[in-house]
């Protein structure tokens, strides 16, 4: 699996029910089975369950098509990391790690459950790769054996504020944050700080607790101080619900945030007021590459929403599992120790998030960022 899957091909054997030579080759032999630990309880199961079916195993399917990893079927089962929770996630991962069997965990989700796992990470030495994670990361090491895929802040946030100052001319602007949300808090402070060393004026800041429903006080300093745009620093389904709040009460400035306009409840929860939101993410919908194409082809087939795309979270355990196979099948074999240096063998790997590296263990690197604004039914568009 050394060239780039094609998504397109898989999706046009499934449309004819055919099965390969390669498919009939590899069910007769042992399926490769990997935990798959993400949000399948609590608040957020409904989030968990979309990539799972939308992003995750649609991966799989096409990882299959082409060979499986060196020769044998991928299969994941799930495993409940109990977000927000984790005494019980950070037991079951001691448990997973035990079992040398299990070569790498894929998965886990939010920064707190990764951090949770940090001290255990580096006592067992297993290879952990997660899409999602995106908040700071407050230890001196990512434990020599975690990589992230999601877009920094830091890096990107210097090139959106650019953007938009060039683009809309901001003056004044407002921010919002979730107080009790690590990832929220991390990138309220980093583009804080981008704001007031370029002279754009914060005439307003606001804050609010995860899943606080009424927003009154807010919106009301937010409207009497006329900023010239909003700037959103929460989770996607928070986010949506104060933006619609904000519209209903004629707050209409530029609404601008970070990776998380990108999630589906951002679009569902502001009821479509989300249009027109700038922020960045993981890939754009509209993207005329035929990798991001082939993609958004599937998942439409998949879920048969013709007129809309996937979101950036589901995007990126799609384009994970891709990449998690893509290191396998270059590993010597699938040893621990093997698995992690062919990560950091990654050079210039197209993804549908662009060209990515690991120059060492922890965040991956992006040939240049990914500024979206979200479009009618939820479609990422490229901005500007």
């Amino acid at each position: 699996m050394k060239a780039r899957l094609s998504v397109f091909g898989f999706a046009a054997v499934l449309v004819l029910g055919a099965m390969t030579a390669s498919a009939l080759a590899q069910s007769a032999k042992e399926p490769l089975r990997l935990p798959f630990p993400y949000i399948f309880s609590g608040p957020l199961i409904e989030f968990g369950e979309r990539v799972w079916n939308e992003g995750l195993l649609p991966g799989v399917e096409v990882i299959n098509q082409h060979g499986g990893i060196k020769g044998r079927p991928l299969e994941f089962y799930k495993v409940d990391v109990r977000f927000p929770e984790t005494a019980s996630w950070i037991s079951d991962f001691r448990r997973l790690c035990a079992d040398k069997t299990i070569p790498i965990i894929f998965g886990v989700g939010a920064t707190k459950s990764l951090l949770a796992i940090y001290d255990d990470v580096k006592s067992c030495d297993i290879p952990v790769f997660n899409p999602s994670a995106g908040g700071s990361w407050p230890k001196p090491d990512f434990a020599n054996w975690i990589f992230r895929y999601q877009p920094m802040p830091e890096d990107v946030m210097p090139i959106l504020l650019k953007k938009a100052e060039e683009k809309l001319g901001l003056k004044q602007v407002a921010i919002s944050y979730t107080l009790d949300d690590e990832f929220a808090l991390y990138n309220y402070k980093v583009t804080k700080a981008l704001l007031e060393k370029m002279g754009i004026k914060i005439v307003a800041e606001e804050s609010f607790r995860t899943k606080e429903t009424n927003f009154a006080s807010q919106v009301a300093a937010i409207r009497e101080a006329k900023p010239d745009a909003v700037f959103l620093f929460h989770q996607p389904g928070d986010a949506g619900t104060f933006l619609l709040q904000l519209r209903e009460r004629g707050v209409n400035a530029q609404i601008i945030s970070d990776v998380n306009v990108a999630g589906a409840d951002f679009w569902k929860l502001s009821q479509g007021k989300g249009k027109g939101a700038i922020g960045y993410a993981i890939y754009a919908a509209t993207d005329p590459r035929p990798i991001v194409q082939d993609w958004v082809k599937l998942w439409r087939q998949k879920t048969g929403k013709a007129d809309s795309a996937p979101d950036g979270f589901v995007s990126a355990y799609f384009d994970g599992v891709q990449v998690m196979a893509h290191v396998l099948n270059s590993a010597k074999d699938l040893s621990r120790e093997a698995i992690r240096d062919a990560f950091l063998q990654i050079k210039d790997y197209d993804t549908i998030s662009g060209k990515i590296a690991w120059t060492k263990v922890g965040d991956v690197s992006r040939s240049q960022p990914v500024l979206v604004q979200v479009g009618d039914n939820d479609v990422l568009q490229v901005w500007p």
